[in-house]
Protein backbone atom coordinates (compact mmCIF):
# COMPACT_ATOMS: atom_id res chain seq x y z
CA UNK A 1 0.00 0.00 0.00
CA UNK A 2 2.91 1.94 0.70
CA UNK A 3 3.74 1.89 -2.97
CA UNK A 4 0.21 2.71 -3.88
CA UNK A 5 0.60 5.95 -2.01
CA UNK A 6 3.63 6.67 -3.88
CA UNK A 7 2.09 5.98 -7.06
CA UNK A 8 -1.67 7.67 -6.58
CA UNK A 9 0.27 11.10 -5.39
CA UNK A 10 3.80 11.19 -6.41
CA UNK A 11 5.67 13.23 -3.38
CA UNK A 12 8.98 14.06 -5.39
CA UNK A 13 11.08 11.95 -3.65
CA UNK A 14 11.05 8.16 -4.70
CA UNK A 15 10.14 5.44 -2.12
CA UNK A 16 11.55 2.16 -2.15
CA UNK A 17 11.65 -1.14 -0.38
CA UNK A 18 14.84 -0.20 1.42
CA UNK A 19 13.04 3.18 2.82
CA UNK A 20 10.25 1.30 3.75
CA UNK A 21 12.42 -1.25 5.36
CA UNK A 22 14.16 1.16 7.32
CA UNK A 23 10.87 3.24 8.92
CA UNK A 24 9.60 -0.61 10.07
CA UNK A 25 13.42 -0.90 11.55
CA UNK A 26 13.30 2.59 12.95
CA UNK A 27 9.89 2.46 14.60
CA UNK A 28 10.27 -0.95 16.00
CA UNK A 29 13.26 -0.24 17.86
CA UNK A 30 12.21 3.52 19.22
CA UNK A 31 8.49 2.97 19.39
CA UNK A 32 8.48 6.67 21.35
CA UNK A 33 9.22 8.24 17.77
CA UNK A 34 5.90 6.91 16.27
CA UNK A 35 4.19 4.04 14.89
CA UNK A 36 2.43 2.28 11.95
CA UNK A 37 -1.32 1.60 12.32
CA UNK A 38 -3.37 -0.29 10.00
CA UNK A 39 -6.34 -0.41 9.12
CA UNK A 40 -8.49 -3.44 8.60
CA UNK A 41 -11.58 -4.34 7.02
CA UNK A 42 -13.33 -7.88 6.29
CA UNK A 43 -10.65 -9.79 8.27
CA UNK A 44 -8.24 -7.68 5.91
CA UNK A 45 -5.56 -4.83 5.99
CA UNK A 46 -7.30 -1.92 3.95
CA UNK A 47 -4.94 1.05 5.05
CA UNK A 48 -2.20 2.31 7.07
CA UNK A 49 -0.92 5.26 8.37
CA UNK A 50 2.80 6.35 9.61
CA UNK A 51 2.72 9.05 12.71
CA UNK A 52 6.01 10.46 13.90
CA UNK A 53 5.70 12.34 17.17
CA UNK A 54 8.46 14.91 18.14
CA UNK A 55 8.47 18.13 20.79
CA UNK A 56 7.66 21.64 19.62
CA UNK A 57 9.28 24.24 21.87
CA UNK A 58 6.37 26.83 19.97
CA UNK A 59 3.54 25.11 20.65
CA UNK A 60 5.42 23.38 24.39
CA UNK A 61 4.27 19.77 23.57
CA UNK A 62 4.57 16.81 21.28
CA UNK A 63 3.12 16.93 17.83
CA UNK A 64 1.93 14.17 16.14
CA UNK A 65 3.29 14.43 12.50
CA UNK A 66 0.98 12.29 10.02
CA UNK A 67 3.61 11.19 7.86
CA UNK A 68 1.67 9.14 5.69
CA UNK A 69 -2.18 8.00 5.88
CA UNK A 70 -3.49 5.77 2.93
CA UNK A 71 -6.86 4.06 2.62
CA UNK A 72 -7.64 2.07 -0.32
CA UNK A 73 -10.36 3.34 -2.62
CA UNK A 74 -12.72 0.75 -2.50
CA UNK A 75 -12.76 1.57 1.58
CA UNK A 76 -12.33 5.77 1.36
CA UNK A 77 -15.81 7.23 2.63
CA UNK A 78 -16.43 4.96 5.34
CA UNK A 79 -15.30 6.46 8.29
CA UNK A 80 -11.88 4.79 8.43
CA UNK A 81 -9.97 7.99 8.36
CA UNK A 82 -12.25 10.12 10.67
CA UNK A 83 -12.06 7.85 13.03
CA UNK A 84 -8.76 7.59 13.13
CA UNK A 85 -8.22 10.97 13.35
CA UNK A 86 -10.46 11.20 16.09
CA UNK A 87 -8.79 8.77 18.14
CA UNK A 88 -5.42 10.28 17.44
CA UNK A 89 -7.45 13.73 19.12
CA UNK A 90 -7.74 11.53 21.86
CA UNK A 91 -4.19 12.36 23.47
CA UNK A 92 -4.42 10.41 27.32
CA UNK A 93 -1.05 12.34 28.09
CA UNK A 94 -2.66 15.81 27.76
CA UNK A 95 0.73 16.40 26.43
CA UNK A 96 -0.23 16.62 22.21
CA UNK A 97 -0.65 20.00 21.24
CA UNK A 98 -1.75 19.30 18.05
CA UNK A 99 -1.56 17.14 14.64
CA UNK A 100 0.35 18.07 11.50
CA UNK A 101 -0.16 17.02 8.01
CA UNK A 102 1.85 17.67 4.75
CA UNK A 103 -0.48 17.02 1.10
CA UNK A 104 1.12 17.87 -1.52
CA UNK A 105 -0.02 20.89 -4.13
CA UNK A 106 -2.06 18.86 -6.74
CA UNK A 107 -3.65 16.97 -3.82
CA UNK A 108 -6.89 19.11 -3.68
CA UNK A 109 -8.74 16.01 -2.30
CA UNK A 110 -6.78 15.35 0.58
CA UNK A 111 -6.41 18.97 1.33
CA UNK A 112 -10.24 19.47 1.37
CA UNK A 113 -10.92 16.04 3.25
CA UNK A 114 -8.25 17.67 5.89
CA UNK A 115 -10.01 21.32 6.22
CA UNK A 116 -12.67 19.94 6.47
CA UNK A 117 -11.46 17.50 9.62
CA UNK A 118 -10.24 20.82 11.39
CA UNK A 119 -6.85 21.32 10.03
CA UNK A 120 -6.06 24.88 8.95
CA UNK A 121 -2.96 25.98 6.77
CA UNK A 122 -0.06 26.84 9.11
CA UNK A 123 1.49 30.49 9.80
CA UNK A 124 4.79 29.21 8.81
CA UNK A 125 5.75 28.30 5.67
CA UNK A 126 7.99 25.04 6.05
CA UNK A 127 11.38 24.15 4.10
CA UNK A 128 13.47 21.56 3.61
CA UNK A 129 17.02 20.53 2.68
CA UNK A 130 17.66 17.54 2.21
CA UNK A 131 20.83 16.51 3.16
CA UNK A 132 23.92 14.58 0.64
CA UNK A 133 25.97 11.32 2.36
CA UNK A 134 28.96 11.05 1.03
CA UNK A 135 29.69 8.65 -1.11
CA UNK A 136 32.54 6.22 -0.49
Amino acid sequence: MILALYQEDPPGEEISSQKILLTVQELLSHPEKGGITMFCGNNTVVGYAIVIYYWSNEYGGNIALIDEFYIKSAWRGKGIGINFLEHLATDNTGNLKGLLVEVTPSNERAFIYYSRNGFSPTTNRHLFKKMQRNQA
